[in-house]
């Protein structure tokens, strides 16, 4: 797919900042988003993006926001890349359910409320290409992990669902799992990193824009 435009969630750093850097790359306009503006700024000043939007994913306010600003500076969206994710561990009997619910909330309900904004433009054009972060933690168990696992499990289900609507419309939807990669949320767990965040990104970008219409709905394992 030849994109002109993407919008790339948890853009501030880690794979979403080397996603970004890597499309910019390849002569995309990137618009980051993340909650931290001061990161997402410093990665516009490095030259890895075009357009710093400050906000979270889980509010549908601040999502439209990022569209709208998106839209009036660089063009409408022909690629999304849904990476914005956070990490609550515990033993499923010790996590409140708060924690259990704000993880789903980012790392789930996020990407659907990202997709759903770009959507309806993407198919007005008959044009565009959703890739979605997801993790090996997306298809396996893992103790202390239940809230991190059931969003990924359902984020891959997402993909696979919006991949069927959108099929009619010459839209993709389209998954990467990335195993241990080197980042502050991996840190935070005690796994050793397997590859780097410019790995993911390589694989990101072979996704959105390399590979042929006939991936979509695919779930690409990077395991390192």
């Amino acid at each position: 797919m030849s994109a002109r435009t993407a919008i790339v969630t948890g853009g501030g750093r880690g794979i979403g900042a080397a996603i970004a850097r890597a499309l910019t790359a390849r002569g995309v306009a990137v618009t980051v988003f993340a909650r931290t503006a001061a990161e997402l700024e410093r990665v516009v000043a490095g030259g890895g993006a075009a357009l710093a939007v400050a906000g979270d994913v889980s509010r549908e306010a601040d999502v439209g926001r990022l569209v709208e600003a998106h839209e009036r500076a660089l063009g409408p969206a022909d690629l999304l890349v849904n990476n914005a994710g956070v990490l609550a561990r515990g033993l499923a009997e010790e996590l409140s359910p708060a924690a259990f619910r704000a993880v789903l909330e980012v790392n789930l309900t996020g990407a659907f409320l990202c997709a759903r904004a770009v959507i309806p433009g993407m198919k007005a054009r008959r044009r565009g290409r959703i890739v979605n972060v997801a993790s090996i933690s997306g298809t396996i168990g893992t103790e202390a992990a239940s809230a991190y696992n059931a969003s990924k499990w359902g984020l891959i289900g997402l993909t696979k669902c919006l991949a069927e609507e959108l099929r009619p419309h010459a839209v993709q939807c389209v998954a990467v799992s990335p195993g241990s990669t080197d980042t502050d949320l991996l840190r935070a767990t005690p796994f050793a990193p397997a590859m780097t965040p410019e790995d993911v990104a390589r694989v990101v970008v072979f996704a959105a824009l390399d590979a042929p219409a006939a991936i979509t709905a695919a779930n690409l394992e990077v395991y390192g």
